[in-house]
């Protein structure tokens, strides 16, 4: 496995770099495929963006948008790595085949790859037959990393009767921090503040840069204020941040259910028993 460093601006993470390090850079011509799946929130773009810019690979963020508006953007991505001018693509079939030839050996990371299923059903189809060693792409050394968000909808792309069940020689899913790397992330030496933190608010990077913007509680004494000046502050995105997360799982079906689980533990309750509170 050739050797890519890890930038410093990356935080942590060292196992998922690894991965996607040894994915990036194989020499076996059976690696063409990769998914990485994970919430929002906990750096899977940084991620990639940093993997994508040390080994010149080429990078496109899929958004909620008709696949004409898609295929255009997408054109407009890939023109520089061919020099120049504009791309115009009638469909997924011509911009794939052009993708492949523009990027022969090389690194293609395609991010929230899931807004592009929605409008192109037929894509992960697509992607098969350009990637299988007898397709247009035949013994080409492309790298294709999809990425979502939606961890349902990636986990689908894998499953039974899909078309790219078997083809993926990775199947990474990027966590939230774990409670040591989320204190050094937001710089609290003492124990007790970093639990009673990540209580709060676990491992997602983003709540502390973007969120709040790097406002962290400088002691144990500071905590209940930073509470009141972030969580419960209306005017914080943390404050409507459960009710999206929420949101986001699509499998939800009762949210009542999670709203008195959430009700009981906030109460006190804190064993696998039922509660009298639900």
């Amino acid at each position: 496995m050739s050797s890519v460093t890890k930038p410093a601006h990356v935080f942590s993470r060292d196992r998922e770099w690894a991965g996607l390090v040894k994915f990036a850079t194989s020499p076996s011509p059976d690696v063409r495929l990769g998914l990485v799946s994970g919430r929002r929130l906990l750096g899977k773009t940084h991620l990639l963006d940093a993997l994508t810019r040390e080994v010149g690979g080429f990078f496109f963020t899929a958004a909620d948008e008709t696949e004409t508006a898609a295929l255009t953007r997408f054109g407009q991505a890939l023109a520089p790595h061919t020099g120049g001018g504009r791309l115009a693509f009638a469909n997924w079939d011509e911009a794939l085949e052009r993708l492949l030839s523009v990027v022969p050996e090389g690194l293609v990371v395609i991010d929230e790859f899931p807004h592009l299923r929605r409008v192109s059903a037929s894509l992960p189809s697509l992607i098969q037959h350009h990637l299988d060693p007898r397709g247009p792409a035949g013994q080409g050394k492309t790298r294709l990393l999809l990425c979502g968000s939606a961890p349902e909808a990636m986990g689908r792309l894998l499953g039974d009767n899909a078309p790219l069940r078997g083809r993926a020689s990775l199947d990474l899913v990027v966590r939230p921090l774990d409670h040591k790397a989320s204190a050094r992330f937001w710089g609290l030496d003492d124990p007790r503040l970093a639990v009673l933190v990540h209580s709060i608010v676990g491992g997602a990077p983003a709540y502390r840069r973007e969120f709040v913007a790097g406002d962290a509680p400088e002691s144990v004494e500071d905590f209940d204020a930073w509470v009141a000046r972030t969580v419960l502050n209306p005017a914080s995105p943390l404050y409507r941040e459960a009710r999206y997360l929420l949101a986001e799982r699509v499998d939800v079906r009762d949210r009542a259910i999670y709203h008195a689980v959430l009700g009981a533990i906030a109460a006190g309750n804190a064993t696998r028993g039922v509660s009298r509170t639900i």
